[in-house]
């Protein structure tokens, strides 16, 4: 951990940049997919929103000062990753498939998956607030909305999405992309939490009561 406070300055406002960027090619990537198929649109328009929403927090994260932050360049990329870099691989990924009815029947339901998580993660962002970070930061402990019955809930929806592209789009980059998306995540989160665990005695009781999902992990 870097205790420059001028140099983690520095890298909290490059990786928010950076993933600024990302969001604003996914926003644009994004305008230019929602005409190709009813899976796009129903995936796109959600995109949006919750993209926009992101730029908010995380420019108001930013202007916080966190206890601590995880400067390793490992986990800068994990965070570009996990944020918004496999989306953006997604849209290159999301050619409209062709295959019989079952295949169809399987789109139908990636879709529908798709949709499922997107009031809960706007929820969960209204919550986290000026917590939204892209590198491991410790500004306060979250334990209430969506936070109470789950640790990560934004990174549970990351995943249902990860799982929701492949029954859409059903190519093995989609596959590549998306299992890499969970593994970033699952790194991701152990870094989160281990620097939380550090800085704030109360997020040991937080951790030992609350998973991913009610008390599961």
């Amino acid at each position: 951990m870097n205790k420059n406070p001028i140099r983690e300055q520095h890298w909290r406002f490059f990786a928010g940049g950076a993933v600024t960027l990302l969001m604003i090619v996914t926003i644009f990537l994004t305008l230019m997919k929602l005409g190709s198929s009813m899976h796009h649109l129903l995936w796109g328009i959600p995109v949006l929103v919750v993209s926009l929403l992101d730029i908010y927090f995380l420019t108001r994260s930013l202007l916080q000062h966190p206890k601590k932050i995880d400067t390793r360049l490992s986990s800068l990329l994990i965070g570009l990753g996990t944020t918004f870099g496999f989306s953006v691989l997604v849209m290159f990924f999301s050619a409209p498939q062709a295959g019989g009815e079952m295949m169809a029947e399987v789109r139908r339901v990636g879709a529908f998956i798709a949709v499922l998580p997107y009031p809960l993660v706007i929820w969960a962002l209204f919550c986290l607030g000026d917590c939204l970070t892209v590198v491991p930061e410790a500004h306060a402990v979250v334990a209430h909305g969506p936070y109470k019955y789950s640790r990560h809930p934004l990174y549970v929806c990351y995943i249902i999405w990860a799982v929701a592209d492949v029954l859409m789009f059903p190519t093995w980059p989609m596959v590549v992309a998306s299992v890499s998306q969970i593994a970033f995540l699952m790194l991701r989160l152990r870094r989160e939490e281990a620097l939380l665990l550090q800085t704030f005695p109360e997020y040991r009781y937080y951790y030992k009561r609350t998973g991913l999902v009610g008390s599961w992990m």
